[in-house]
């Protein structure tokens, strides 16, 4: 059952990002790095001076493409027992830079690693959730990337931990931004791919309801994709029946 916070969050459609935020001069944080071509979000990295955060500064500081890294280019962790320790901080960080990368440790881990970060998951899930309502473009694609991951690995095992990313994902979706709304549905079809239709349908259907047009389309998208495999698996059942 949806909260109340989840349905304003789901008839409310997010505002257009942030962009060219000035940063100070300083010695840049570590890049975000990936493979990209159009999807590209042009933003100023934040910079620290000794060590600190700084504030805002005024024109002529060099931009920085940030891009993203699609699943099957992503490289395993160096240190596994690091990166667990240090993930929910990373993810919890208020800079930007830092929860992008933490981001993609998720991904890491959920692709090569998921059964270490299984205890964590419900820990993790929230942060997720966190970075999808972002309003910088950089840290939405790249949690969106994230749940894509997350349930490749992680399947029905994860149903209990959906209704805030099902809500975020539709609401991303929706949106007039393209790149962020293409990388939203590759994730809803991630998701109707990986977790199974008999769960998955009940999450789905108070959406088919929804006041927002946008919102009804999405979840008919992913009801109609998770009937067909609903209907298979009741007719491999029933042909497995019949021959006991």
């Amino acid at each position: 059952m949806m909260s109340e916070t989840a349905l304003r969050d789901l008839n409310t459609l997010p505002s257009s990002d942030r962009k060219n935020e000035s940063s100070s001069k300083g010695s840049f944080a570590k890049p975000f790095v990936g493979s990209a071509n159009e999807n590209v979000d042009v933003s100023l990295v934040s910079t620290h001076v000794n060590g600190n955060q700084t504030g805002n500064a005024g024109p002529g500081i060099a931009n920085s493409e940030v891009e993203y890294i699609d699943s099957e280019n992503l490289i395993d962790v160096e240190d596994i027992d690091t990166s667990l320790k240090t993930l929910i901080a990373g993810l919890d960080s208020k800079d930007w830079v830092v929860v992008c990368e933490a981001l993609n440790n998720v991904r890491r881990l959920s692709i090569f690693h998921k059964e270490a970060m299984l205890d964590i998951l419900g820990d993790v899930i929230p942060l997720v959730v966190k970075s999808l309502k972002n309003p910088r473009s950089a840290v939405c694609k790249t949690a969106i990337m994230t749940a894509a991951d997350i349930f490749s690995a992680y399947n029905d095992r994860m149903i209990d931990l959906l209704d805030p990313l099902l809500v975020q994902l539709l609401l991303k979706s929706s949106q007039d931004k393209r790149f962020v709304c293409e990388a939203a549905e590759k994730a809803l079809v991630a998701m109707t791919t990986w977790v199974s239709p008999i769960l998955l349908l009940p999450k789905l259907q108070p959406y088919l309801k929804n006041r927002n047009p946008r919102i009804r389309a999405k979840a008919s998208m992913c009801f109609s994709r998770s009937v067909p495999r609903l209907v298979r698996v009741l007719k491999v059942l029933k042909n497995m029946a019949l021959t006991n």
